[in-house]
């Protein structure tokens, strides 16, 4: 496993586990590993009994990530998101 990263495409925004080459690219030999990395990552958020992570992305942002196992208060959060789309 040396040298191996999730990384995520570019284009079509799947999760895969790769070794990146030197020019920065995948290699071509790859994983897609989206749906492990989402059941992992749910998996941390109900066995750490977190509500929310902040992180700062690489423009410098905060971003957030959420976990609920309420459906009203998934649906608010959502129309929440799609609202600020919407400006």
């Amino acid at each position: 496993m040396n040298n191996l990263k999730l990384v995520v495409a570019a284009l079509s925004g799947e999760i895969y586990l790769t070794k990146v080459l030197k020019s920065g690219l995948m290699g071509s030999q790859r994983k897609e590993f989206g749906k492990e990395t989402r059941r992992a990552t749910m998996e941390w958020f109900m066995v750490s009994k977190t509500k929310q992570v902040a992180m700062v992305a690489d423009d410098g942002s905060k971003v957030y990530l959420f976990h609920t196992a309420n459906q009203e208060k998934a649906d608010r959060i959502l129309a929440i998101l799609q609202e600020e789309e919407a400006l």
